[in-house]
């Protein structure tokens, strides 16, 4: 299939605008051309369609648009996106020069890059004036001297990013490595773009594959494992550092931070992965390049499957979390208080504060759309970011994650369901779980609903299930699947009823959620009698081990902490008092502990120092200002203190999730941890701890 630059556009956008008629002025205007070349242009669209058994249907006074089945539609977007052209858009030529002069280490002639791409000097240093701003954004400049040439200048840092950003934006997350997989092992004849092949030729395609096989041998054994696009993302960076090692290039961390990386859990696994690449590459890897990988593995999104606990490392996560949960109920008027809500966000913003401390990009391929279709909704978790985050500026991309989980939050419903039904999608844990939600409200007879990534479909027995749906073209797959948006318009909906049906299965005769869940009386399995006394003794021991201390005229936090650690030494609690005063200090340093809009600080840490877990309370008769969770500067009055051992076990370690997560839960918890005495604390805690093992056995 041979298109112009201009053809690809606007039949490009006539299949993103698939369920509606598009105006010749709204072609016009978006491609950026006169109506009359559009209709001249539309002559050779309208044959090109007919090659797919598509029509081009026009309507006066009111558009056009493409008609036809969904299997042919995806056959033109393929041909479209693998057609081997020559002539570039500017965006597409930009593009193409960008990559070009990420490659080179030395300056280029105008002369040289303008034949390169096919055009004069003039349509180059055109297109080069536009990109200026573009690479700026990637903290690069762009060198243009004449007699010199063309050279993009920056930090070792910043050329990275730049091009595993632009790999990100252009390749679907599943598609990337077996594009690779293909290019390297030629076993397939579809051709690629030319700017997805300069992409590629970034980075070298059998180191990808290497490092794939070394990365995929860690992953299982990380403590959350990679979402999809960070799994790529990480083997992408890892290949880059590599080849741009072997150049000589180098890149540096501030020793300060860098000494923050070393004390961080991932920081184990980034020293595993560098000495399995130092082997295989047969290079010496620097410490800074480590801390590089380091930064990578905490500032991945996670794939969440599960319940995550809060823990020390995130406590101050879990309480902007349950700031931006009430944020969006007031904004809202909708109550939110949804479990699966604040497990998923935790999940979400742990890395993603990460990412907005450290500066790292982020991409969102859907951003378009669900600012579009969610545009009341992206306006008002904007808002509430801006309340709730301690960053003067959120990327829309983090907002568009965040709208995705408060969407599918506000659009649960509770149903009954029969049917079993297969979710496939390509990114975000989002992504899947707007459109989980979704499904589940319009089809509500689906007995089980499961969501996965394109890479877990090698595990999976298809057979299993009733449908599948998928919001990516999945090749090589047996069974028969729908094609489906991220975001489900009422026709897809509608083709997924006609879906359903013609598979001859029910989906109708919605009955009630109070009729098919009638009362039940609690009843109580040996081995969930054992789990419930197993963690019952820890947390006897842990409120009669609890004291409340008085704390007076001590003028900064150590002294305030040392009467306290000398204390819990006495009791048999740590075995040195000047090291978990020391392991609370560090914590401090690490970001604020004082909770915002309280009089309460939360001062945690693991050490092996500790013996068994323990919370205290700490009284100030002189309140202090410390830092809060959100870098303001608070007056606390009151520190909560939990400590816990290095290695802990998986009961003591929920017990102090509980705890932290109970002080933040809702404002009445907080006025009770800010003026509770012992006694009290061990009612409340006692009580609510007893009454969510309830809950739980009767949600199973």
């Amino acid at each position: 299939m041979i298109v112009s630059a201009r053809e690809r556009l606007i039949l490009q956008y006539l299949i993103e605008e698939a369920n509606q008629e598009v105006t010749i002025k709204e072609l016009a205007d978006v491609i950026d051309v006169s109506e009359r070349t559009i209709h001249r242009d539309l002559k050779n669209v309208e044959s090109l369609l007919k090659e797919f058994k598509l029509e081009l249907v026009k309507r006066a006074g009111i558009g056009i648009k493409i008609v036809g089945n969904e299997a042919n539609f995806h056959e033109l977007r393929i041909s479209i996106h693998k057609q081997d052209y020559k002539e570039y858009t500017p965006d597409e030529r930009m593009m193409v020069a960008f990559c070009t002069l990420l490659d080179h280490q030395d300056p280029m002639k105008l002369q040289t890059l303008a034949n390169d791409l096919g055009v004069t000097t003039a349509t180059i240093s055109h297109d080069l004036d536009k990109m200026e701003p573009f690479v700026q954004e990637y903290g690069l400049t762009l060198i243009r001297r004449r007699g010199y040439g063309i050279e993009l200048t920056g930090s070792e840092e910043a050329k990275r990013k730049a091009i595993t950003s632009l790999i990100s934006n252009r390749f679907d997350v599943p598609d990337f490595l077996r594009m690779v997989r293909e290019n390297i092992d030629r076993k397939s004849t579809n051709k690629i773009d030319s700017i997805s092949e300069r992409l590629l030729g970034l980075v070298k395609k059998d180191k990808i594959i290497v490092i794939e096989n070394l990365i995929n041998q860690i992953n299982s054994r990380l403590p959350y494992p990679l979402a999809d696009s960070s799994y790529v993302g990480l083997v992408v960076h890892l290949a880059l550092a590599i080849e741009r090692i072997q150049r000589g290039e180098k890149i540096t961390i501030k020793e300060e931070y860098l000494d923050q990386l070393k004390d961080s859990r991932e920081f184990t696994f980034a020293e595993e992965i560098a000495e399995k690449l130092e082997n295989t590459f047969n290079i010496s890897i620097p410490l800074d390049e480590k801390g590089y990988i380091t930064m990578h593995l905490r500032g991945a999104k996670l794939r969440f499957e599960g319940k995550l606990d809060i823990q020390d490392e995130n406590v101050e996560i879990a309480y902007l979390v349950q700031r931006l949960i009430e944020q969006v109920e007031q904004l809202t008027n909708n109550k939110l208080q949804d479990q699966s809500l604040f497990q998923g966000l935790l999940a979400h913003l742990q890395p993603a504060i990460y990412r907005l401390k450290q500066g790292m990009k982020i991409t969102n391929p859907l951003l378009q759309e669900i600012k579009r279709d969610y545009q009341e909704l992206f306006e008002v978790i904007q808002q509430a970011v801006k309340v709730t985050l301690p960053f003067d500026k959120v990327p829309e991309e983090e907002i568009g994650y965040l709208v995705l989980h408060f969407g599918a939050a506000l659009n649960k419903k509770k149903v009954i369901r029969k049917l079993k039904a297969l979710v496939v999608c390509s990114s975000g844990i989002g992504t899947s779980k707007m459109l989980v939600t979704q499904i589940n409200n319009q089809f509500p007879h689906l007995t089980e609903l499961r969501s996965i990534s394109a890479f877990e479909l090698r595990d999976i027995d298809l057979n299993n299930y009733d449908i599948i749906l998928s919001t990516i073209a999945i090749e090589e797959i047996s069974s028969d699947y729908l094609l489906v948006s991220p975001i489900l318009t009422p026709q897809e909906l509608e083709r997924i009823k006609k879906y359903i049906e013609g598979k001859g299965l029910e989906i109708s005769g919605i009955s009630s959620f109070e009729e098919n869940n009638p009362k039940v009386e609690l009843t109580l399995n040996f081995e969930q009698f054992k789990d419930f006394t197993a963690k019952s003794h820890v947390l006897i021991q842990l409120l009669e081990d609890m004291e409340l201390f008085k704390i007076v005229d001590r003028d900064d936090v150590s002294s305030i902490l040392k009467p306290v650690s000398k204390r819990l030494k006495e009791k048999g609690l740590v075995k040195n008092e000047q090291e978990i005063v020391d392991a609370l200090l560090q914590r401090e340093q690490i970001g604020g502990l004082a909770i915002p809009e309280t009089k309460l600080a939360l001062f945690h840490a693991r050490s092996e120092t500790v013996f068994r877990p323990g919370f205290h309370v700490l009284d100030l008769e002189k309140p202090r200002i410390l830092r809060a969770m959100d870098n303001e500067m608070l007056e606390v009055s009151r520190i909560l203190l939990l400590i816990a051992p290095e290695e802990a076990t998986s009961e003591e370690l929920e017990l102090m999730s509980f705890i932290s997560a109970s002080i933040i839960e809702s404002r009445e918890s907080i006025v009770m941890f800010e003026t509770a005495t012992k006694s009290s604390f061990i009612q409340y805690i006692s009580q609510k701890y007893f009454k969510n093992f309830v809950q739980n056995i009767r949600s199973v």
